[in-house]
């Protein structure tokens, strides 16, 4: 369900941060500003994502992407499909496409970057890209998703196996979108019979509100059970 009421105050995507542009952007394919039920992601769905409550983040989300790893470095969350709103839907796991949302870019501090490379990933984040973990200098069957789409960061085999995270504060969700000015997607996927993989980004955030109260309650049923 999708559920935009946050502290008693109904909220909304604000689509300014990603997608109102200056006059001299605007052209046949980008308005100059669309309102927030006209814009839409895809290739991630609520059934691939998660919520978790961290200590001065409050409650974010957790985006999909990571598979393989072993139970040590696992974060718990709360899976969207807790409650069966999917009926018997597995967990979908791994960088399956429909659900690995794929990001537009990152920033990275330089102590971020020399963690990343010296200590977290996997096969090493800058060049040289050498074996094991690659082949042809990184230039093998990874598509072009692994390098723009940023699977090197959040998958696990050869790569990073980093937890991105989303804010679910309804200005700071705003600020995490990164418009995709082409605006090829929607004859792309539509042409491929695709349609299913687009969702409005405010049904996304009200769907994700639904999944933090649940948690929430959850969270508030489990400390008065131990507490009795």
């Amino acid at each position: 369900p999708v559920d935009l009421d946050f502290n008693r105050t109904t909220r909304s995507f604000d689509p300014k941060p990603c997608c109102h542009v200056a006059q001299k952007t605007i052209n046949e394919h980008i308005p100059a500003s669309p309102p927030a039920d006209k814009v839409f992601m895809w290739e991630t769905g609520i059934e691939g994502l998660s919520v978790r409550e961290i200590p001065g983040l409050g409650f974010v989300a957790f985006l999909g992407g990571a598979s393989g790893f072993k139970a040590d470095p696992v974060i718990g969350d709360y899976w969207s499909g807790r409650d069966k709103d999917f009926g018997d839907m597995k967990r979908p796991r791994g960088p399956q496409m429909r659900y690995v949302s794929n990001q537009g870019g990152f920033m990275a501090t330089r102590q971020q970057i020399l963690e990343w490379h010296s200590d977290i990933c996997m096969g090493s984040f800058l060049p040289p890209f050498d074996d094991p973990h690659y082949r042809f200098d990184g230039l093998d069957m990874r598509n072009v998703e692994y390098w723009s789409g940023g699977l090197n960061l959040f998958t696990y085999r050869h790569a990073c196996n980093l937890q991105r995270i989303v804010s679910l504060e309804p200005d700071g969700f705003s600020r995490h979108l990164i418009y995709h000015s082409a605006n090829n997607k929607q004859t792309q996927l539509n042409q491929q019979g695709q349609v299913e993989r687009f969702v409005k980004i405010n049904n996304l955030l009200g769907q994700l509100n639904t999944v933090r109260k649940r948690a929430e309650e959850t969270k508030r049923k489990e400390e008065h059970t131990k507490a009795q």
